[in-house]
């Protein structure tokens, strides 16, 4: 078996986050979002698109629209692929609907709470509201669903040299405090439902005309083997901690790197902008 001991995964460059958004809102929000405008100059959705969906859906739905309408113009995406990765999604749905069931019987069970809460719910959402014709699937489902994600997305883009799509996007998902059900199956408190959507494309950005890349280098690697008992430090739940040290580092302040460690051994490291001249000083963060 090939030594990946200091070895990059997939192509010698890995890829590069070209866009990225963050959208946070509060469980008793979410209805109101189901129905709110979309970004100007976005494909409109069907009517109701997202009547049905899971929370954790509509929140990564709506973080790709803002990722998207955060460039210059409205990107072609048909050829995109999407990689979600939620985090326990589907179970506030399929909790209330085994409570009614004993309440009420099988009459009472929704025939869109398979399509909507399995694990691969949010990608073909995405898929499906964006015309979107790449590879489409969900992974991890736990929580180190934002590690799994990101290098399952790399792997389109990189794997082995060999990219199955020049472009992929990653929605990772989860709930700051997870739901639960009172005795009339209806949701406790307001926990905060996250939505984070990172553009992932080739690692050679195409020739410009001499503006600045601004696109973050994302690389996996296999640790050195001195570090390899290192226990994993970046949990699912640092979506927040994960966006801001995007920002960070786009905007060349006070951080140039930012490391998540996978439960398997590797880490996935993001890096400032390549043309952004590093001030002495600066900091890295894992």
């Amino acid at each position: 078996m090939k030594d990946l001991s200091s070895a990059r995964l997939g192509s010698p460059d890995g890829c590069r986050i070209t866009s990225h958004a963050l959208v946070e809102c509060r469980l008793s929000e979410i209805k109101k979002l189901r129905s709110s405008p979309l970004p100007a100059g976005g494909p409109p959705l069907p009517p109701r698109f997202l009547r049905h969906a899971d929370e954790q859906t509509v929140v990564g739905l709506l973080a790709v629209l803002e990722a998207i309408a955060r460039q210059p113009q409205w990107p072609d995406v048909t050829g995109h692929a999407v990689i979600a990765a939620p985090c326990q999604s589907g179970r506030l749905s399929a909790a209330h609907t085994l409570a009614q069931l004993a309440l009420s019987g099988a009459t009472s069970v929704s025939p869109h709470i398979v399509p909507q809460c399995s694990l691969h719910s949010v990608a073909g959402a995405v898929s499906v509201a964006l015309g979107m014709h790449g590879p489409h699937l969900g992974v991890g489902g736990g929580p180190d669903a934002l590690s799994e994600g990101l290098v399952a997305a790399t792997m389109l883009l990189a794997g082995h040299g060999e990219a199955v799509c020049t472009a992929a996007w990653l929605v990772a998902t989860d709930w700051d405090e997870e739901p639960s059900l009172d005795t009339t199956a209806e949701a406790e408190g307001d926990p905060v439902c996250r939505g984070l959507a990172l553009l992932l494309e080739s690692a050679t950005p195409p020739n410009g005309d001499g503006e600045e890349d601004q696109s973050l280098p994302l690389a996996i690697r296999q640790p050195a083997r001195q570090s390899r008992s290192r226990q994993h430090s970046e949990p699912a739940g640092g979506l927040v901690a994960f966006a801001r040290a995007l920002r960070m580092c786009q905007e060349g302040g006070a951080l140039t790197a930012w490391t998540i460690g996978c439960p398997w051994g590797g880490e996935i490291r993001v890096t400032a902008p390549r043309r952004v001249a590093a001030p002495a000083g600066l900091r890295e963060a894992a």
